[in-house]
């Protein structure tokens, strides 16, 4: 009996290959206007091999009950091969085993029986278990070993060929079993990676957009309500305020699209800037004291964020007169630190706070914060990758 190994063993891939989809990707199982009845059907063509049971009635005459017998398995077996392939249930052991008891029920008979328990052997493979699946292999080798020494010596062809292309096809199957169980593993990691990329980009774009249109839109109200005081008895100063509430707005524009790219082009001496110019509109003395940072643009991004929203807060939140704000470099870190003479008391940290402490996190920085009587210190240090770089 020439019986190939490789075929068998590729039974059920194309149900278990197709499990590997995107989620929402259109059903590879539903039938296709103009595909063709075997491709709609595939799993028919592992029938090809039935006919290898009925090899030897080509050259000897079986009796009555041989062919009674023969047929009905065969009917047996089609009804386990439909309720495997059309009814789209995990396959059961219960199936496997009556397929392998098709097979041992014609043993007494001089066909080709074998066939069977090697169609068996490749649906054990297949057990959603795979310790079940290696059991219950392992087990039907043993049976048609021992059922083969003890009843069927004259017939050791018939059961030593489905010993060994059983053994062959059971465990290339097992194989390939574990490998598509493997592929479904990686791609369910890779969707849940690309869930959770999709997510992260989602908070970082928010806290940008948070920062950036916060800050932004501040000073557009206080530049906006001090033109409105200007106007009457100053006119000229109004029309001077109102134009940088139109420069104001036209930056905000170019920075939801920094902010859309990453906001990796954040500079402090811009902010530092942008800093006194709020805090004076809002009619907040401002002492800025820092040094250059040239060097450290990661570090600069982030401080220059964590900056922007601190002035914020002051400006909508302390109720103070001064704002101190400082930067002090080192060889190994960068201390931003700003602190106001408002009303202080109780912290509530909102989705500003919270993104500026998430943005130092992720570099190794901290966020510390002190609110009371005397006004709010917030400071935030940003660690430098290589010890020891120079700061000019």
């Amino acid at each position: 009996m020439t019986i190939q190994a490789r075929d068998i063993a590729d039974m059920n891939t194309g149900g278990a290959s197709r499990n590997i989809s995107q989620v929402g990707a259109p059903d590879p199982n539903a039938p296709v206007a103009g595909e063709s009845f075997i491709r709609r059907n595939w799993s028919l063509v592992f029938l090809v091999y039935l006919p290898f049971y009925f090899i030897s009635w080509l050259y000897r005459t079986p009796d009555p009950l041989e062919v009674t017998a023969s047929f009905i398995g065969l009917a047996v077996f089609l009804g386990l091969f439909a309720s495997i392939h059309l009814r789209k249930r995990p396959l059961a052991l219960w199936q496997v085993l009556a397929i392998f008891g098709v097979g041992l029920a014609l043993s007494p008979f001089k066909s080709t029986w074998s066939v069977y328990t090697i169609y068996a052997m490749a649906y054990a493979a297949r057990l959603p278990s795979r310790r079940v699946a290696l059991r219950a292999m392992i087990g039907m080798q043993l049976v048609v070993l021992v059922v083969g020494l003890a009843f069927l010596r004259d017939a050791w062809s018939i059961w030593a060929s489905g010993l060994l292309f059983g053994a062959i096809t059971g465990f290339a199957t097992l194989m390939q079993a574990d490998i598509e169980r493997k592929n479904v593993a990686l791609a369910t990691a890779h969707e849940e990676v690309r869930a959770l990329a999709s997510t992260a980009e989602r908070e970082r774009i928010s806290r940008d957009l948070h920062d950036l249109l916060g800050h932004t839109l501040t000073l557009v109200a206080v530049k906006a309500e001090l033109a409105a005081r200007l106007v009457g008895r100053d006119p000229a100063a109004a029309e001077r305020e109102m134009q940088a509430v139109a420069a104001t707005a036209r930056e905000a524009l170019s920075e939801v699209r920094t902010a859309v790219v990453g906001m990796k082009g954040a500079s402090l001496a811009f902010e530092l800037d942008k800093a006194r110019q709020a805090l004076s509109a809002a009619g907040v003395e401002a002492n800025v004291s820092a040094l250059t940072t040239d060097g450290h643009p990661g570090q600069e991004a982030v401080l220059a964020m964590a900056l922007r929203e601190g002035v914020t807060n002051v400006i909508r939140h302390a109720g103070a007169s001064r704002c101190d704000i400082t930067l002090s470099p080192s060889p190994s870190e960068l201390v931003l630190t700003i602190s106001d003479n408002g009303h202080g008391g109780r912290l509530d940290e909102g989705s500003g706070l919270k993104g500026m402490r998430s943005r130092l996190t992720a570099i190794g920085g901290t966020l510390e914060l002190k609110s009371d009587k005397a006004g709010t210190r917030l400071v935030a240090t940003a660690p430098l990758r290589a010890q020891g770089e120079g700061v000019s």
